[in-house]
């Protein structure tokens, strides 16, 4: 498995995408941190609008799919299980470098905001506290449970287009129309909402269904590619 992770970090600086990605993000974070932040909020009510912000979720998702898609377009994965390696360190492998992805591009939106928001109004250090931090803690956690589910969606169609389209579409729906919807309901405490305060019952809530949908991911994840054709 070490060799495979060399190999998918290795893509992973080469991914031009994530590139791309992340200039939307801290260009749309700078902006709005600068323009549409109220000036009259300190740092750390700045910080709790940005850390459970799913506006760009689908952007995450459309990354890891599209990054792990094109193993099955190129035949990496062919030739990794040809080359003796298990099934469930192609899965374990891309679903590190994927989530490593995705935590970079929400912290890159988070920090861009921050910084467009610091330049207008000035800055104070309200947002450095013991709570913030378990609060961003949690969120990370949640935003590994939907790559995990993203990595569910790619291994099950085995196409990247058809595994981009499914995850945007599914990223989409549950992060950003369901959300707006029935947040008031338990599906505040799912991963696809992120954790929207940061009172300590909803923290631990928050983070043990994300650890919950983690698993659950993972193995469902390992049981439909275990024995699936690899062309």
């Amino acid at each position: 498995m070490r060799n495979q992770m060399i190999i998918e970090r290795y893509k992973a600086v080469r991914f031009y995408i994530i590139y791309i990605a992340a200039l939307v993000l801290v260009v749309a974070g700078f902006l709005h941190g600068l323009i549409k932040i109220p000036k009259d909020l300190n740092t750390s009510a700045v910080f709790s609008n940005l850390v459970c912000d799913t506006s760009f979720i689908f952007i995450l998702s459309l990354v890891a799919a599209w990054f792990a898609g094109n193993d099955f377009l190129n035949r990496t994965i062919h030739n990794e299980i040809k080359a003796g390696y298990s099934r469930i360190s192609v899965i374990i492998t891309r679903t590190i470098t994927t989530v490593f992805m995705g935590l970079l591009l929400h912290l890159a939106y988070i920090a861009a905001s921050l910084l467009g928001f610091v330049i207008k109004a000035g800055f104070d250090s309200s947002v450095f506290t013991v709570v913030n931090l378990s609060w961003l803690l949690v969120v990370m956690l949640q935003i590994c449970a939907n790559i995990c589910i993203v990595m569910f969606i790619v291994f099950a169609l085995k196409k990247v287009t058809s595994g981009i389209a499914v995850t945007v579409i599914f990223a989409i729906v549950s992060c950003n129309i369901l959300r707006n919807f029935i947040s008031d309901s338990v599906f505040r405490l799912t991963p696809f909402s992120l954790a929207q305060t940061s009172d300590s019952q909803t923290l631990i809530l928050s983070a043990a269904v994300a650890a919950v949908m983690i698993a659950v991911s993972m193995l469902a994840t390992h049981l439909v590619f275990r024995r699936a054709e690899i062309k």
